[in-house]
């Protein structure tokens, strides 16, 4: 009687032991083919800078070596002013995210142009977003400012996502310098912190390693992120800090969340930094 119930037991033991097995590989499954979904949620629309409140910028398509067509808006520099260029992080579009167009109009009312894009999914840009899609976005955008205005020089700004995009960029171009708003050293770290129960190094595609790219980077740095930041830890912008050349700054932001850096004393800081950057040599 015993041993019966013995392997009834084990029976019992090993169905579900295999259950779970099938739901695992099912989670595992469901992840690798929604990872794009989670990494890009993409907000579909096409906003002109108008509708923003945004009076000296325009809307301006920029084609892509690929054939895809980018939504972007443009403020042309004054003259000897640089231009900036911004990128933005994974949710939403430029019209979506009202923090984009607040840091657009205060770049351009400090004097400088600025170009800030949607990548290929996002908003009215067509296309699938990719890490290689959205580095070949942001080199199109970089070269449509060095064609637009051949002499002004160049920064860039990228948020969260935009910063890997960013790092990503400045190890191919020249540029005055690059700030970075809540950066990651690697997206894959911040997907194995936030779902420690996945083999994350096994199923994504898209890694970001910024860590591995900064070192081709040779721009001044300013680098900005909050130290309660849930959403990218503090301790990822640290590490990519640690792996970048000198010159280089960080600001650690006391008691906020994921990019709320525009506040005025750090929005002023970043004024004053672009325009040391931009000034004749």
């Amino acid at each position: 009687m015993t041993s019966r119930l013995t392997r009834t037991a084990g029976i019992v033991l090993a169905g579900a032991l295999g259950l779970a097995a099938l739901a695992y590989a099912g989670v595992l499954t469901w992840f690798y083919f929604h990872q794009d979904d989670l990494l890009y949620p993409a907000q579909r629309d096409d906003t002109p800078p108008s509708a923003k409140g945004l009076a000296d910028f325009t809307g301006v398509r920029i084609k892509t070596p690929d054939g895809e067509t980018l939504a972007a808006w443009w403020a042309p520099p004054p003259p000897g002013a640089g231009v900036v260029l911004y990128l933005h992080g994974q949710l939403g579009s430029l019209g979506s995210q009202n923090y984009i167009a607040t840091r657009a109009r205060d770049l351009a009312a400090a004097g400088f142009g600025v170009l800030a894009i949607d990548y290929r999914g996002f908003g009215g840009s067509t296309g699938r977003p990719s890490e290689a899609g959205l580095i070949t976005d942001a080199r199109a955008a970089y070269d449509f400012i060095r064609m637009e205005t051949p002499a002004a020089p160049i920064a860039l700004f990228g948020t969260s996502l935009g910063t890997g995009v960013a790092v990503a960029l400045a190890a191919q171009t020249q540029e005055k310098g690059v700030i970075l708003d809540s950066p990651f050293s690697s997206a894959l770290h911040v997907a194995q912190e936030r779902y420690p129960w996945l083999p994350a190094s096994m199923l994504m595609r898209d890694t970001w390693d910024s860590a591995a790219r900064i070192g081709a980077a040779d721009s001044p740095l300013l680098l900005i992120h909050c130290d309660t930041d849930r959403t990218v830890p503090f301790a990822e912008g640290a590490a990519l800090f640690a792996a970048a050349h000198d010159p280089k700054t960080m600001i650690v932001l006391q008691g906020c969340a994921h990019i709320e850096i525009w506040d005025q004393a750090t929005r002023e800081k970043i004024l004053e930094t672009l325009r040391a950057w931009f000034a004749p040599a």
